[in-house]
């Protein structure tokens, strides 16, 4: 293919390329090399393919076997690698046998774009981090730099925050928090995602839900689990509403099968963190759980645990799944431990004491 035959092609990649949709510039690289692509990250994430159709999916599959297991081609297929200097950037996948000169220019654009489209994605991270992170007293000024990296700011934002009651999955939040229309905002802050809706109504969104959902469904055995506030929050108080999210995720777990948790479940804790730093709540505490503490520790049991699951849930087979016992199980550690606790729990005023004196335990600074 000589230059004069390239002139034309390459000037309508050139304006595809322009903007940041990936997905126009493949269906146009496609069309020109009348092949289907498939285009992943270096982590085989799937960046795009095209057509949109068994050819271009098929393209899609061979790139990702290609990232994972650095397999060769299969007959019929060629994989370049995109590349910025010694930067990898992803893999594409070729049907047939595309020219080399004009396989070489789509390589180069996709990685201007791929390298264009990070950075814009890493300002608009950091921003949103920022938002979540810093009180902003100049709402003007805010809106002035959002606009400048082309973001459009609703006046308040429902918040929750997305996070994982054992190890977070190796990926990318793209990956875990499902898409979303205009209004909605997230960053991952490290083992943490925030997600922001522009608020609409008086309930929270049922993205939220949904994302919880999705994140599961990526990462089955990570514990998902996300915190919605109790309100939305306008621009200038969002970070202490975050703040206040993050506070309420360190409290620990609670109702694991839930996908979405809501601050006002936390109303006691918020109430105890005020008092747990005196003598007195120690002392409250220790008068109220002692002996079962004590045979915890000596024991290394988890009488404490049954206890609490117990007094959560009224219903002896809601406790023993929390507890993952049978319920014949956990009636044998409920009586043990009420035994051992020494305390008449049929007593109201009683049982409602050890229940906070449970409570007041987990937000108790240690020792």
């Amino acid at each position: 293919m000589g230059s004069a035959d390239l002139e034309a092609p390459v000037t309508s990649l050139v304006r595809a390329a322009l903007g940041d949709d990936l997905d126009q510039l493949l269906e146009a690289a496609a069309g020109e090399l009348r092949q289907p692509l498939g285009l992943v990250s270096p982590a085989a994430e799937a960046l795009g393919c095209a057509p949109a159709d068994d050819g271009g999916r098929r393209a899609l599959a061979v790139a990702e076997a290609a990232a994972r297991a650095r397999l060769a081609a299969p007959p019929g297929w060629r994989v370049v690698r995109v590349e910025r200097g010694a930067a990898p950037l992803g893999f594409l996948a070729v049907g047939g046998d595309a020219p080399g000169p004009m396989l070489e220019i789509v390589s180069g654009l996709l990685a201007e774009q791929i390298l264009r489209i990070q950075l814009v994605r890493a300002h608009h991270a950091d921003f949103v981090r920022r938002l979540v992170h810093e009180p902003f007293p100049d709402v003007r000024e805010l809106r002035r730099e959002a606009s400048e990296l082309g973001l459009r700011l609703a006046n308040a934002y429902w918040a929750a925050l997305l996070a994982w009651r054992d190890s977070p999955p190796r990926v990318r939040v793209a990956d875990v928090v499902p898409a979303r229309g205009n209004g909605a905002l997230t960053v991952d802050l490290g083992g943490r995602v925030v997600l922001l809706q522009a608020a609409e109504g008086r309930d929270p969104p049922d993205w939220f839900e949904h994302a919880v959902a999705h994140a599961r469904r990526v990462a089955p055995a990570a514990g998902a689990q996300a915190i919605v506030a109790r309100a939305p929050a306008s621009l200038a108080g969002l970070s202490a509403v975050v703040a206040e999210l993050e506070a309420l995720w360190r409290l620990g777990a609670r109702a694991e099968d839930e996908p979405l948790l809501h601050a006002e479940q936390f109303a006691l804790d918020r109430l105890l963190l005020t008092v747990a730093r005196g003598r007195e709540a120690r002392a409250f505490v220790q008068d109220l759980l002692g002996p079962l503490l004590e045979w915890d520790a000596r024991h290394r049991g988890d009488l404490v645990r049954v206890l609490e699951a117990g007094l959560d849930h009224p219903r002896h087979d809601h406790a023993a799944g929390r507890c993952f016992m049978h319920r014949n199980t956990f009636r044998h550690r409920w009586r043990q431990a009420t035994e051992i606790l020494g305390h008449d729990l049929t007593d109201p005023d009683l049982r409602l004491a050890v229940h906070v004196a449970l409570k007041l335990r987990k937000v108790l600074p240690a020792p």
